[in-house]
Order: structure tokens, then sequence, then C-alpha cells
């Protein structure tokens, strides 16, 4: 019982996190650029892959974070949300270390880069990781049989 209330909070604060960093990113138009130069500061990117990344990454998270709001293949979002945020902490970690002052980019503009974004992010990875072990554990529902 504990362990399902805690999937559905651990869904309700990602899903609603992964849609609001989606969107803070695409609305208005302009941050969209802003997105492209806060990927650029990280210096790990070519010019053509920043825009690319820029463009694509928020439709990304909104449809992973609406998709984790409704459960559908559970397993497989979660697994890649939490691959997905592996990637963010490395290149964020790989960004701090080489002491670049780069901004996240994670929740709109002007967060830099620090120990407490670090950390968000890891406790981010740590619902996400207990959200893909735990739907990997659970049976899925046997389909209906047809008639």
């Amino acid at each position: 019982m504990l362990g399902r209330v805690l999937s559905w909070v651990c869904r309700l604060i990602l899903g609603g996190l992964f849609i609001y960093a989606g969107f803070t990113k695409l609305y208005p138009l302009d941050h969209r650029f802003l997105f492209e130069i806060t990927l650029d500061t990280y210096q790990l990117l070519p010019p053509r892959a920043v825009i690319a990344v820029a463009f694509l990454l928020p439709w990304l998270e909104v449809a992973l974070g609406l998709l984790l709001l409704s459960g559908w293949k559970l397993r497989y979002t979660a697994g890649f949300i939490s691959a997905l945020l592996t990637v963010f902490i490395a290149v964020m970690s790989v960004t701090y270390a080489r002491g670049i002052e780069a901004n996240c980019g994670c929740f709109g503009f002007g967060e830099p880069i620090t120990p407490t974004t670090l950390a968000r992010d890891g406790l981010m990875l740590a619902m996400a990781v207990f959200l893909a072990a735990r739907a990997w554990r659970t049976r899925p529902l046997a389909a209906a049989p047809a008639t």
C-alpha cells in the first residue's frame, strides 16, 4: 500500500516537473533561443546539435511528463526518464567541475549550476529509478481474452 502511494506521489511530482520544465523552455517563443544560448554555454555540443537539442528537448520533456502522469508504459517511461536524468546530471557535473559558469536551464533561466541544483536533480533521479524498479518488479495486468 505504501509503495503504491509513493509511486503515485513520485509520478505526480516528476510528471508535473517535466511538463513544467518543457513549457518554460517553449513559451514564450523567444525562450527556445535563450535555451540555445544556455546549452551553448556548456561547451559540449557543436552548434547544430545545440539547435537540435534546444528544439527537441522541451517537447520530449512535456511528452515524458504526460506519459508519466498517465501511467501508460510506465516501465519504459520511467526507465527513459532515469537515463535522461543521468545524462543531465553528468553533463551538469562535468560543466561544474570544469569551472564553467553555466545556467542549469532546467526550469527556465538564470539558475546557475550549483551543488544544490545537482542534489535536486539527484533526488529526481532517485524518484525515477524507484518508479522504474517498481514498475519492472510488478507484473503487468493480463490482457483481456479475445472473444
